[in-house]
């Protein structure tokens, strides 16, 4: 696969599925089940690419104290997104404007295109694979962003206009990281590549697998999660070096 292939894959997958979320949401509502399978399935992605995509430089890297500072960055720079963005989300009410939850959900969409961004800096089947696990993830967070939205009567221009400009955050996600982490090289790099495996851990241990528990839950929603684990290996595996 191409380096212009990978990018127009990393640019368009998460951003289209942003789009597609927002018009399935017109025909179909999930059920808390469904949800929470997504939720194991897509927790099983992410995790995926990191064990099979980042964790093995970084053990090999001689760069140690980069590693250490980068994932100590990344861990606390989630907190703070995590915090700021429960307090917007918290600072609307169901009535009223729902620029809190926008806003939420924009920073959480423009750091998974960061992510992916990062990713594809360190290689173009690695930008892929995170691309593919944060796909599935964008489309059920626009879903449930819409839905919500609809519940509280938005109006139709907003209805139209929202999903667009949360499409275009993850595109400039991913621009942004591109940009800058192309520009690094060595421990920078290391560091960069530890950064995004904290973010991705933040990610899974307290979003996806948290709301996954919230609502209605089966014995069988956590067998999507190793189903999840195990596909993005198979698809490393058929994507090849």
């Amino acid at each position: 696969m191409s380096y212009s292939v990978s990018l127009l894959i990393c640019l368009l997958l998460p951003a289209l599925s942003v789009l597609a979320g927002a018009l399935v949401v017109r025909f179909w509502q999930p059920t808390s089940v469904t949800l929470a399978a997504v939720q194991h399935f897509t927790a099983g992605l992410v995790l995926s690419a990191v064990a099979v995509e980042l964790m093995g430089d970084l053990v090999s890297t001689p760069h140690f104290v980069a590693v250490v500072t980068g994932f100590v960055v990344g861990v606390l720079f989630m907190l703070a997104i995590g915090k700021i963005t429960q307090r917007a989300e918290s600072s609307q009410g169901q009535v009223g404007g729902s620029s809190g939850l926008i806003f939420a959900v924009g920073v959480d969409l423009f750091v998974d295109g960061l992510l992916v961004g990062t990713a594809l800096t360190l290689g173009a089947k690695r930008g892929v694979l995170i691309a593919l696990a944060l796909t599935i993830e964008a489309f059920f967070l626009a879903l449930s962003t819409c839905s919500t939205l609809r519940t509280r009567r938005a109006g139709r221009r907003e209805m139209l206009l929202v999903p667009f400009l949360l499409a275009v955050l993850v595109v400039t996600g991913v621009l942004t990281a591109r940009f800058f982490s192309v520009q690094l090289d060595g421990a920078l790099l290391v560091g960069t590549l530890s950064f995004a495996t904290a973010a991705l851990l933040y990610l899974v241990v307290e979003e996806l697998l948290v709301e996954a528990h919230q609502g209605e839950d089966r014995g069988i929603t956590p067998a999507f999660f190793f189903a999840g684990f195990l596909l993005l290996y198979v698809l490393q595996h058929w994507l090849g070096d």
